[in-house]
């Protein structure tokens, strides 16, 4: 609130002093020129500017606004490119600026209306929203062509100011958490990455594989690494699926379409102790599309593998039914020892 009552005096100097500014380019005498805190009494003689200098009076206080304005936008956009930051207080700063730029011609017309600046006086200044009025009235009797005029300029700035604070708004400012929102309400689903809550990156993964190959026991125990692919195949194609099975199938067609095929990667972590016991330390699903999650639990058999998987894939995708429905799966298991003996690979087909 203090900004905004701050820039309403930064507002109302920056526009008179434009005015006064093109009044002393195009050498036209300025007969009185006095600040107050609600108003400038801005004074000249109108009879020496011709209807296109005074149509840019008119213009050229919220013109003015809006370079200003502008010109903090691309700032804020700037800082945001190079040090990705920008001070808060200035954001808000932008705002209220913003603000003041968008309502200019209308605060300027009510403290003018209530000044009696709208008639045509020798003493006191003519109000910026009838000089195109009291122009027109002088040259062709009729004031209403400039009023449309200045009601068709304050339209456009209008749309102009609007716009860039809008675009502002709605993209830089507080980091652009209104378009994080924005979009949150009215994007599909499925355009969101939102990571699953065990997901891991593929950097952390081969940096735990790294440290199991150079892990050593106090006992001389070693870690080994096995892995194993689990392609999903469609039940149709095979004889012997139950109706029930079918119908369950049936229902999830659709979305499972997109999964026939796709293959899932399980990577465990194994202690190999000297007796040549295996200890599950820890172990890793890569599902289908590409997300990498830590499972936690010993598997004993494959029932129990598939449904760590099918818990980790509830949230990318609606096949729980597709995977709790025993469908044949082909394992391929490759194991690579990181104590320097070679593993056998095995091929097991599993229905």
């Amino acid at each position: 609130m203090l900004l905004v009552v701050l820039l309403w005096f930064v507002r109302l100097y920056l526009h008179y002093l434009s005015q006064w500014l093109f009044l002393q380019t195009i050498s036209v005498p300025v007969t009185k020129f006095q600040l107050f805190p609600h108003t400038v009494e801005l004074c000249y003689q109108n009879s020496l500017l011709q209807t296109s200098e005074e149509l840019i009076m008119v213009v050229v206080g919220p013109l003015t606004l809006n370079a200003g304005l502008l010109l903090m936008v691309l700032i804020r956009w700037g800082c945001q490119q190079l040090f990705d930051s920008f001070p808060s207080f200035l954001s808000k700063f932008i705002i209220a600026l913003g603000l003041w730029t968008v309502l200019d011609p209308l605060a300027v017309f009510i403290v003018d209306s209530i000044l009696g600046r709208l008639g045509n006086s020798v003493e006191k200044p003519i109000a910026d929203a009838a000089k195109l009025y009291w122009v027109f009235l002088r040259a062709e009797e009729s004031g209403i062509p400039g009023v449309l005029i200045t009601v068709m300029l304050y339209t456009i700035l209008f749309f102009i100011s609007s716009t860039v604070l809008y675009l502002y708004f709605l993209r830089l400012h507080s980091e652009g958490w209104l378009l994080d929102v924005f979009q949150r309400i009215h994007g599909e689903e499925g355009t969101f990455f939102v990571p699953l809550d065990l997901e891991i990156s593929n950097q952390e993964l081969s940096y735990i594989m790294k440290r199991a190959e150079q892990w050593r026991g106090v006992n001389g125990e070693r870690r080994m690494v096995a892995v194993s692919d689990y392609i999903w195949k469609d039940h149709a194609s095979k004889p012997g699926v139950s109706s029930c099975d079918l119908q369950r199938q049936d229902e999830s067609l659709d979305s499972a379409a997109t999964w026939r095929g796709g293959t899932t990667v399980h990577i465990s972590v194994y202690t190999v102790h000297l007796s040549g016991f295996q200890e599950l330390y820890r172990h890793f699903l890569r599902l289908p599309d590409g997300a990498i999650v830590e499972a936690f639990g010993d598997i004993t058999g494959e029932s129990l593998l598939c449904n760590e998987m099918s818990t980790a894939q509830e949230r990318v995708s609606e096949m729980d039914s597709v995977l709790h429905t025993s469908s044949p799966i082909k394992l391929r298991e490759r194991k690579k020892s990181t104590a320097g003996r070679k593993g056998n690979d095995i091929v097991s087909d599993k229905s």
